[in-house]
């Protein structure tokens, strides 16, 4: 009863908070229970010719006084929302269940960690990278009280954020740089543009969704792109990665595991039955315009961006296979389009499906709605898993059970803090890292079979990802500085933008001729960097031939003998699909391989300020900053000396620290 209380003052004292009257937060539900949702009168709608009349466009009205760039960079949001109050507010609340569910189990909050090891963590999880050496020294020297959170709110609107954020939502999103005949710059120009802005999950969600276009004219049509003419598997990868749904089994049969049926799989589905994502093969067209002075290759790059296009048709299509094996409808039946929702909590939305252009909108509007449970829990406990190295239930892509989670009511309260925020992920990440649980010492990383039952007692001691690795080596390469340098290749895409479906083949070949004539075609195009894609003219540094790029600006996903790849970077095949798992070729590029050559190399910050520092003890003093980001302790410096006097060359310290435990891992 005691208990029982006490949660009820916290839902009280959290509707406060939120300032919006809300249900009981911690009424969770142990078994997700769905009811069908359908708009009124859906019946089938007349159908429509889609044939469009042909126009005799002038290549002129389309590319006069065209020039090859990219657009400019948009203002970067740098405005915090939420008081610092709030903040604190929301982050006391969780500390607070948190230690109820420990001293319930008869354990203890880890203590706080110290200066050292919140620097080094709160640099590596917010911005990718280790401080410097610098920026230890002046986060280390400072007396100020409320220097953490300060902290946090300086790097929270830093280009380091937004990069780091980049490579996140790549990995979540599958995105790559391109696929087959397809270039996907333009949309990765819009992810970057939309954390820049600072869009909203819900705003950036309901575009990629909504979205109409091809990929030269639209940025968002990426992400329906992805599966250009598999939307059974783009419904699946959107059910898993917005709500955290497993229904891949149900494509084909009632799901076995879970609470999912291959009807209600199909009746989501057929939201998109009333839509073409396609990406035609260019070469059809290459063979027939590609005549004289135009070559088959010169259409094929023209056209390609503008035949990969989201477009709405005038009919839903959608069938029931004809092997469907349930009594409930007739095989191969058209679908009927329903919506359904976990609970009592049923979302406003009217779909009216005498109107099939409307049903993305109507599917859109019902994911991302405030009043969808999922949608809000989902992407919270994917930003928890990422601040804290495990996420509240596991697996994330199955949160049908909230009752499987570690701790149901802290899930429950973190899809309430998602909602309160506005579905402002930065918002929602300031809330965490003011937590105590999150600035705690580490946990141990729980086995898997262990996973649902580690109440978080602080962070789990968990190994760098390869984009945080990488950016930390650059970060001792170059310091501060590797941020300046900014790749967009946007414009290889955007050029090619003009009307396709919209003009008669003789139009479009007289469209190639004067993008050939005006260098459209052939200019700046290969694999190689070329100065149209410097951010601002900026061009990055070289070390033996190859730019000094941060992973967000390299090409997505870097190359397969790279060392991102090398050290897990995600192949964009599957959700997340990233690894943090050692192995031998890792430990021999980190022992012999070009990123050694980096850090030894004459050029590198690490090597010209270690010339600098004026003697063994401040050379000591600098590598440990920079590697570790704090001082070495007085028996770390008489081993040091020890080792010297023995014959240990002083890069042979540099080359110790780097491939130590302590340098990969984040603490």
């Amino acid at each position: 009863m005691f208990i029982y209380f006490r949660f009820l003052s916290y839902s009280l004292l959290f509707c406060l908070f939120c300032s919006a009257s809300q249900k009981d937060i911690f009424a969770v539900q142990n078994v997700a229970k769905k009811k069908s949702i359908s708009g009124k009168n859906q019946k089938k709608s007349k159908a429509e010719s889609d044939k469009k009349r042909k126009t005799p466009f002038k290549s002129s009205t389309i590319l006069s006084n065209t020039k090859i760039k990219n657009s400019p960079p948009v203002r970067p949001n740098l405005s915090l929302r939420m008081e610092a109050e709030q903040i604190k507010s929301a982050a006391s609340w969780i500390d607070r269940i948190i230690s109820d569910s420990l001293i319930k189990s008869g354990q203890k909050p880890n203590p706080l960690s110290d200066d050292f090891v919140f620097l080094r963590r709160i640099y590596l999880d917010i911005v990718g990278r280790i401080p410097t050496d610098d920026e230890a020294r002046d986060f280390l020297k400072d007396r100020n009280q409320e220097k953490r959170s300060k902290l946090i709110d300086k790097l929270l609107i830093s280009p380091g954020y937004r990069s780091h954020l980049f490579n996140w939502l790549a990995d979540l999103l599958r995105h790559k740089g391109s696929i087959k005949r397809t270039d996907y710059s333009n949309y990765e120009r819009w992810l970057k543009d939309q954390i820049v802005k600072n869009r909203t999950w819900n705003e950036m969600v309901f575009d990629m969704l909504t979205v109409e276009g091809s990929i030269a004219s639209s940025g968002p049509a990426g992400y329906l792109l992805r599966d250009p003419g598999m939307p059974l598997d783009n419904l699946s990868n959107t059910l898993n990665i917005f709500l955290g749904a497993n229904v891949a089994c149900a494509q084909c049969h009632d799901h076995p595991f879970a609470d999912w049926t291959q009807r209600e799989f199909y009746e989501l589905a057929a939201f998109f039955g009333a839509t073409e994502v396609s990406d035609r093969d260019p070469r059809k067209v290459g063979n027939k315009l590609g005549k004289g002075s135009l070559t088959k290759q010169d259409v094929i790059k023209a056209v390609a961006p503008n035949l990969a296009r989201v477009h709405t048709i005038s009919n839903q299509k959608l069938k029931f296979p004809d092997d469907y094996a349930y009594s409930d409808v007739e095989p191969g039946s058209s679908v009927d389009p329903l919506l359904f929702v976990w609970g009592d909590e049923t979302p406003s939305v009217d779909v009216n499906s005498k109107n099939p252009r409307n049903l993305r909108k109507n599917f859109a509007q019902w994911l991302t709605h405030k009043e969808n449970p999922r949608f809000a829990l989902s992407i919270a406990n994917r930003l928890w898993r990422r601040s804290f190295g495990l996420a509240v239930q596991e697996p994330m892509e199955d949160l049908d059970d909230l009752s499987k989670s570690s701790n149901p009511i802290l899930l429950e309260l973190l899809g309430r803090i998602m909602v309160a925020s506005d579905f402002d992920l930065r918002e929602f990440q300031r809330v965490l890292f003011n937590t105590k649980s999150y600035q705690a010492k580490v946990g141990v990383m729980p086995k898997s079979a262990d996973s649902g039952k580690y109440l978080f007692s602080g962070p789990v001691l968990r190994r760098m990802t390869a984009e945080q690795a990488w950016d930390s080596i650059l970060t001792l390469v170059m310091g501060e500085n590797l941020d300046d340098f900014k790749i967009d290749r946007s414009h290889r895409v955007t050029r090619f933008e003009f009307p396709f479906y919209e003009m008669s083949s003789q139009a479009v070949g007289k469209v190639i001729h004067d993008m050939k004539r005006k260098g459209h075609v052939s200019k700046n195009l290969g694999f190689r960097l070329n100065e149209l894609d410097f951010v601002n003219g900026k061009r990055p540094p070289k070390i033996e031939g190859e730019y000094l790029l941060r992973a967000s600006e390299m090409t997505q996903p870097a190359k397969d003998n790279h060392f991102l790849r090398m050290f897990g970077q995600s192949s964009r095949d599957l959700v997340n699909d990233s690894s943090s798992e050692g192995s031998i070729p890792q430990a021999l590029m980190l022992m012999n391989g070009e990123v050694q050559y980096m850090l030894s190399n004459t050029e590198s910050r690490l090597s010209r300020k270690l010339k600098k520092s004026g003697g063994l003890e401040p050379a000591i003093q600098f590598l440990f900053l920079s590697f570790f980001g704090r001082p070495p302790t007085p028996e770390e410096i008489s081993t040091i000396k020890t080792a010297l006097e023995n014959g240990m060359r002083p890069e042979d310290l540099t080359w110790a620290l780097f491939n130590s435990t302590e340098f990969l891992f984040v603490q």
